[in-house]
């Protein structure tokens, strides 16, 4: 099944270029890692047909581990995190696969009556189409209360899958396919 579209949300990076390769931990530029859970999602870009897309292009951003995007209109009293830019692009490989280095994304207050809980926003452009979504982490309580999670067609299609990882792995490892109607 198609991946569900989500909003594209009001803090889609401005005034900056996206680190490329997909890694957000070491591509900051600074001498500190950024403050969180270090988590790696890897995942393929599919056709409806099960066949991988190579070349797509991904474009993520989200909020840093205290719930703050680094974005000029986000009024969140939450601190920045001067370690951390939030915004990143990858290609996926002839396989259709990717991989991603970042930290897991704090709950942010949307509205005085709404939480957001932690999620990733991703801008996918595949060969034929283009797909707006954004990746839930498993287990969150604030998932079954969201807006944007609970109204869509299948909202299991938008959380990723723990993988198990080796025992000298020290990071949380998510599975997230995107599927695309046509590639």
């Amino acid at each position: 099944m198609r991946t569900p579209e989500q909003v594209l949300g009001p803090y889609f990076p401005v005034g900056s270029e996206p680190a490329r390769g997909g890694d957000l931990i070491s591509s900051s530029g600074h001498k500190a890692p950024p403050a969180g859970e270090l988590i790696e999602v890897v995942g393929c870009v599919l056709n409806s047909d099960g066949r991988p897309v190579c070349g797509a292009t991904l474009v993520f951003w989200q909020a840093n581990s205290f719930g703050r995007y680094t974005h000029p209109n986000d009024a969140n009293t939450a601190p920045l995190d001067p370690n951390f830019r939030g915004f990143g692009e990858v290609r996926s490989g002839h396989d259709g696969g990717y991989r991603l280095r970042t930290i897991k994304p704090g709950a942010y207050p949307a509205r005085a009556d709404w939480v957001r809980p932690p999620h990733i926003h991703f801008d996918v452009q595949g060969k034929f189409e283009r797909l707006i979504t954004q990746m839930y982490f498993p287990g969150e309580p604030l998932n079954a209360s969201d807006r944007f999670l609970t109204s869509a067609s299948n909202p299991n299609l938008l959380i990723a899958k723990p993988l198990s990882r080796a025992a000298d792995v020290r990071f949380s490892v998510l599975k997230f396919d995107i599927v695309l109607a046509r590639g």
